[in-house]
């Protein structure tokens, strides 16, 4: 089996306590998860899952900027996705770039990693973290199963 783009469960989501990840890097949001989920049409986190191997790919959403021209905090362009691997949780956060939209696809951007931590794993290389980072990415492509539609549209490229 590969990736899938998923709703999670309520128990997964309890198990693996998305709540307070999403909230650990959206700290300026307004709206705290669980109470968040109420905006959306599903009112589930979700997530790129591949269940014959226990992997999966959680996407935070943006980190804020404190140096912004306003001098209130706004989004930035680097985007933090948790990757679940041998019951460890790896964070990355990558930075987004928007690249020339074609017809067969308007949305078009690539990643750039900032950090990564932790850099591998006893029985994994970094290079091997990498390449199912990638796998999963080009899976969830432009936000998972809330966006089919969209990530249909959507070419990712990585610069890692």
């Amino acid at each position: 089996m590969s990736f899938v783009n998923e709703y999670v469960s309520d128990e997964d989501a309890e198990k693996y306590d998305l709540d307070n990840l999403w909230n650990k890097y959206n700290y300026t949001a307004m709206i705290k998860m669980p109470e968040l989920l109420d905006h959306f049409d599903v009112h589930q986190h979700d997530w790129c899952v591949d269940k014959e191997r226990d992997y999966w790919l959680f996407n935070c959403g943006f980190l804020t900027s404190e140096n912004s021209r306003s001098g209130y905090p706004e989004s930035s362009n680097k985007e933090v996705f948790i990757l679940h691997i041998n019951d460890q949780n790896i964070e990355f956060i990558l930075a987004h770039h928007g690249m020339e939209a074609t017809d067969l696809y308007p949305i078009h951007f690539s990643y750039n990693l900032v950090s990564m931590s932790p850099s591998s794993l006893p029985n994994m290389s970094r290079e091997s973290l990498l390449n199912i980072l990638k796998d999963a990415i080009n899976i969830f492509k432009y936000n998972g199963i809330r966006a089919l539609e969209e990530n249909a549209k959507t070419l990712i490229e990585f610069d890692f």
